[in-house]
């Protein structure tokens, strides 16, 4: 059988020529037809890499010596990469990087979706794709001489990788962790220790706004109080003019977790202002938003592009009412409002919702609408009659839908589907479940159109699509 598991062991040396990338980063080559993924490869690279894992259907493998380095190649720009993690392709050059992530998308819709027919549009990258994260965090551990800041090495829950750089957060960020592991090591507070459970600081949450003109900063620590809470906000506040508030959160549990822990704020306040798409937006220590401000910047100028196409308003002297399902703070909603005749946002978390209203009044947004509650249940009560929606928002011309990575529950695609609005926008995080949620929209009379991808994480293989369906 062609495709029959070859005579491979752990530890097996092998030579490869690496062909593509999979989902996830890892480069992929094959043995006759039996793929192997091949770790720290890349496109064009012929390797001799040591395999780890035997499954039925693959293998995976390490690379242990480049033969041949692919023309692709580019030399990193941070000192930690291939140690940290955090981004697997900053060896990769980055026009690569953005046409593989376009047809991991397409791949995703035909093979995931079995969808066919639709326009894929080139990627959208950035021109400088550095420094381009908005928030960081970072986990604290021990060292000889003392706590480290850092991040965690790839498969490593135990250890806490010394970072001096960080190519990724802006410089602000990278020296706020600097200033609090010397504050720590200068107070002999220890790290956490995972493997018993003994230490004290355990997480630092770094949060910017602004191009970094704003820092949110949370210490997370096991419980117990914070020694000198004063000395340790005015060593920040000294050290970096930007700060705008100082938080102290506690976990006593044993999960790795940063936020929604209900911090205390020690000084300032507990949130940041951006600027995005011409609206000042509120931002609270714990609140979800894109992770890079300058794509989400592009991300919304496409949505905004899609929504206000021509040819979904019935009466074409008219407005578009749109609906914005997962509205969080009202970041897409509020940036689609001067152009709309009103926009409905619906949201299940009551902080969100809360934080949505309160940009709604800071930018004098006067008809925009925020609704509590999960987005299925909302419009099973919508459907049956038993909730009212605010007058004039009850039927939308264009939906805007932008889910968790898990995607849409099937449900929830037919009730969307029963509101008949000429036109979905699906801003998707994960395109592997959109693509199913699609296949599913076009069960219910829906046709996709196009769709972009977004690179809203350069460096990582992570991507974002936004797709345009339209009711045949």
């Amino acid at each position: 059988m062609a495709n029959a598991t070859p005579r491979l062991r752990r530890n097996d040396a092998l030579e490869l020529s690496v062909s593509g990338l999979a989902f996830g980063g890892k480069g992929v080559a094959k043995l006759d037809e039996f793929v192997v993924f091949v770790n720290g490869g890349v496109p064009g690279d012929v390797v001799r890499a040591v395999v780890t894992k035997v499954k039925k259907r693959h293998a995976e493998a390490r690379v242990v010596e480049f033969l041949t380095l692919s023309r692709d190649r580019v030399d990193p720009s941070c000192g930690s990469f291939g140690k940290c993690g955090g981004c697997v392709w900053q060896d990769l050059d980055y026009s690569v990087q953005l046409d593989y992530k376009a047809r991991q998308v397409a791949e995703s819709l035909e093979h995931l979706g079995g969808l066919s027919g639709f326009e894929l549009r080139p990627a959208v990258g950035m021109a400088r794709p550095w420094r381009y994260r908005n928030r960081v965090d970072f986990s604290v551990g021990m060292a000889a001489d003392g706590a480290i800041v850092g991040f965690r090495p790839p498969g490593r829950w135990d250890l806490v990788l010394p970072l001096s750089e960080c190519h990724l957060v802006t410089p602000g960020m990278e020296a706020a962790r600097k200033t609090v592991e010397e504050w720590l090591r200068d107070s002999g507070l220890p790290g956490w220790d995972p493997r018993t459970n003994t230490g004290f600081a355990r997480h630092l949450l770094v949060r910017s706004a602004q191009m970094g003109s704003e820092l949110l900063i949370s210490l997370v620590t096991a419980p117990g109080a914070l020694p000198d809470e004063n000395g340790f906000v005015e060593r920040l506040r000294a050290a970096h003019p930007e700060i705008v508030g100082v938080a102290h959160a506690v976990n006593a549990g044993r999960a790795e977790l940063s936020s929604g822990l209900g911090a205390r704020v020690l000084w300032g306040r507990p949130h940041l202002l951006e600027k995005l798409a011409g609206i000042t937006l509120k931002i609270s220590l714990d609140a979800f938003f894109q992770t890079n401000t300058l794509m989400a910047h592009e991300l919304y100028s496409l949505v905004a592009k899609e929504v206000f196409a021509l040819g979904h308003v019935p009466d074409s002297e008219r407005r578009a009412i749109v609906w914005d399902l997962y509205s969080g703070v009202g970041s897409i909603g509020l940036s689609l409002a001067g152009r709309a005749a009103g926009v409905l946002g619906i949201e299940a978390v009551p902080t969100a919702v809360h934080d949505a209203e309160e940009n709604a009044r800071l930018n004098q947004i006067d008809n925009v609408r925020f609704v509590e509650g999960d987005v299925r249940r909302v419009l099973r009560e919508v459907a049956q009659g038993s909730r009212r929606l605010p007058e004039g928002l009850e039927r939308p011309d264009v939906i805007v839908v932008d889910p968790p990575r898990a995607g849409l529950h099937r449900r929830v695609v037919t009730r969307i589907s029963e509101l008949e609005a000429p036109r979905i926008v699906y801003v998707s995080c994960n395109p592997s479940t959109m693509a199913p949620n699609i296949a599913q929209f076009q069960e219910h009379g829906y046709r996709l159109e196009r769709v972009t991808p977004v690179d809203m994480f350069p460096h990582t293989p992570h991507v974002e699509a936004v797709g345009v369906l339209a009711r045949r």
